[in-house]
């Protein structure tokens, strides 16, 4: 049997583990409701990150400001959908969540696509235990938020600190120790490595995309070369320098040619094309010319424009062409019908340089004995 002073220790020694015992028990529930805590401040800082990049742009439209004057509220967070469900309006221990951001740094512009949405989140009272700063569950709120979470320690107050040491803020609460803050930090403000939806950033670097398709583009501009094996377009195809296709380029309407060529000029490569530079609408092509390469007419060297009935040898009028991009005019008159003496010669006398006027002639090309006959001018456009 045990005597009464061992069954006494024995008593003592069951309740200091009670005790114990009770005391682990709520530090577990405490660590547990600490990370419940930051768990959910961890939520709504995602959702804060969620509601920037989708107004990144408006919200950098301005350039640099100093406070946003509007930033949004939980209820704002929650109607807007970046919150899938309400949330309390402040931590467990009192007071509300405060939301703050800004554009910069102040020597950012819109134009230049260099501005960076700035933001921070925290409760607006330090977490406290008996009226006493609680810098360990802070800690603990901290470490379950993650990487984007801070708070301040007893020494140097005035500092948030993020996990790890891996930044620093100011307090906004002052110099007070136990206080939570989480921020998006300076690379997931909406300016990130990603694409954005809303143009609101510009690409820094080429694209590859990897032999995927690009479906209902409204406008495709390109300063550079748009190579392609085939181009379909239903409307206007536009380019400012060269377009290449391995095979076949097939158009709705039209195809327009830049106005960047003129005739015996040189040109780039056999089989080019271009509109002449006067805007005319005269079609050049890149010709191997007895070994140089020039820019010349489709049609040719001579481009027949016309044909004018010559019906009697006392001088008939022939209009000149209007030659494009320089163009020289020339006639060439072929005779139908002549009545002369059988020992004389018969000449088309052609007088001017365009227009012209010409005259069936009995004789040699400067006589003036005109006979009866007819013929057809056919006049040109000489490069």
């Amino acid at each position: 049997m045990f005597s009464i002073v061992e069954m006494v220790v024995v008593l003592v020694a069951a309740a200091l583990m009670t005790t114990v015992a009770i005391k682990e028990d709520a530090a577990k529930r405490r660590s547990q409701v600490m990370t419940a805590e930051g768990q959910n401040e961890a939520v709504i800082n995602s959702a804060l990150s969620d509601w920037v990049t989708n107004r990144y742009a408006t919200l950098t439209a301005g350039g640099p400001v100093a406070v946003v004057a509007n930033p949004p509220t939980l209820d704002d967070l929650f109607t807007q959908g970046n919150l899938k469900q309400p949330h309390a309006p402040g931590p467990f221990w009192g007071g509300a969540y405060v939301i703050s951001m800004s554009v910069g740094p102040a020597t950012c512009t819109a134009s230049a696509g260099d501005c960076h949405v700035t933001y921070v989140m925290y409760p607006s009272k330090p977490l406290t235990r008996g009226g006493v700063p609680d810098v360990v569950g802070a800690s603990q709120i901290a470490q379950a938020g993650g990487n984007s979470f801070g708070y301040s320690k007893a020494q140097n107050a005035g500092t948030i600190t993020g996990l790890n040491g891996a930044w620093t803020a100011t307090n906004p609460l002052g110099n007070a120790a136990a206080a939570i803050l989480a921020t998006n930090g300076p690379t997931s403000d909406g300016n990130s490595v990603y694409i954005r939806r809303d143009g609101a950033l510009t690409w820094t670097g080429d694209q590859n995309v990897n032999h995927v398709s690009l479906h209902n583009v409204h406008d495709l501009d390109a300063e550079g070369t748009i190579s392609a094996a085939n181009v379909g377009a239903t409307g206007a195809v536009a380019a400012s320098g060269a377009v290449a296709a391995g095979t076949s380029v097939t158009a709705g309407t039209t195809i327009g040619m830049g106005s960047v060529g003129w005739p015996r000029t040189a040109c780039p490569a056999v089989n080019a094309m271009a509109g002449a530079s006067d805007g005319s609408g005269l079609m050049l092509s890149c010709q191997n010319l007895s070994g140089v390469l020039q820019w010349m007419p489709i049609g040719g060297q001579k481009l027949w424009y016309g044909y004018t009935a010559i019906p009697n040898g006392n001088g008939t009028f022939v209009p000149s062409p209007v030659c494009p991009a320089g163009g020289t005019p020339g006639i060439v008159v072929s005779g139908q019908s002549t009545y002369t003496d059988p020992t004389a010669s018969i000449h088309y006398r052609v007088d001017g340089t365009g227009p012209w006027t010409v005259y069936i002639v009995d004789g040699s090309p400067g006589d003036s004995t005109v006979i009866p006959g007819s013929a057809v001018a056919t006049t040109y456009c000489a490069y």
